[in-house]
């Protein structure tokens, strides 16, 4: 009888070596038996920015693991509306959003020049019979991404456009810092127009917003860097409270929603 294939000790080193193999869609599976993988169970695919790595309406083939780099996730209607739903930073999954009808319903594009890998949709689901605690990390990134969206249509519904600014970049910086990042000194990805779409305001509005940040001496900017200078000021713009538990809520294991952030006008 013949010997399933094992995965190349190439790809294992690459796995053994990537800073993104703890949060990877396939980490149960590289700390419990990698050398159980199907020969080419995943591959590398470089976007160059602005590359579309799929498309809404794209049958679900394979899904992702972000390397380094970003993509952002967009979802454009018929009449030509677009909204901007995410952006995923190294170390989080992508694809996902197919998994309910079998079809993407966003378009994932590159922000910058990024490396993702590639899993075969079909042997992820074999390969969860064979590793059942595979399972976990799905349900685990599906219920990231859902308390993420929650979170995210609260915050439009709820903040300023200081605060929705605030907000975003300290979480941006949160996640960062999780991947090992400088999560105080970065440079954004997504240009303002993508940033103000993502934070439902107008560009001239997020640029004041900016200005303010920096009249308060909380960040200080060039172009797309942001430093931050002290995170004191925008603590007391928002409630360090009601920031910890919207922080909370974007883990999987958490569902409640935050209970002291109060309605605010837009």
């Amino acid at each position: 009888m013949n010997q399933p294939a094992k995965t190349p000790s190439n790809q294992l080193d690459v796995c053994s070596r990537c800073a993104s193999r703890s949060h990877c869609l396939i980490s149960k599976i590289i700390q419990k038996d990698a050398t159980q993988l199907p020969t080419f169970f995943y591959r590398s695919i470089t976007l160059r920015d602005g590359q579309y790595l799929f498309r809404k309406g794209d049958l679900l083939s394979h899904i992702y693991t972000i390397k380094f780099g970003s993509v952002k996730s967009e979802l454009i209607l018929r009449d030509g509306v677009s909204q901007v739903t995410n952006f995923s930073l190294p170390g989080e999954p992508l694809g996902l959003d197919g998994v309910a009808n079998g079809h993407h319903q966003v378009d994932a594009i590159g922000l910058t020049e990024s490396e993702v890998c590639s899993i075969s949709y079909n042997s992820f689901k074999k390969m969860m019979g064979k590793f059942p605690e595979s399972l976990s990390v799905i349900e685990n990134a599906l219920g990231t991404l859902l308390n993420s969206s929650n979170i995210h249509i609260f915050n439009l519904v709820n903040l300023n456009a200081l605060e929705k600014l605030a907000d975003f970049l300290i979480d941006y910086s949160n996640r960062l810092g999780s991947v090992g990042f400088d999560r105080d000194n970065f440079v954004l990805p997504m240009n303002r127009v993508d940033l103000a779409n993502f934070l439902g305001i107008k560009n001239e509005t997020l640029s004041r917003s900016v200005t303010q940040l920096e009249k308060i001496n909380a960040i200080s900017t060039q172009n797309r860097h942001i430093k931050f200078v002290s995170r004191k000021p925008i603590f007391e713009i928002m409630d360090p409270h009601s920031l910890r538990e919207k922080h909370a809520l974007r883990k999987a294991d958490n569902t409640g929603y935050p209970s002291s952030l109060e309605k605010r006008k837009s």
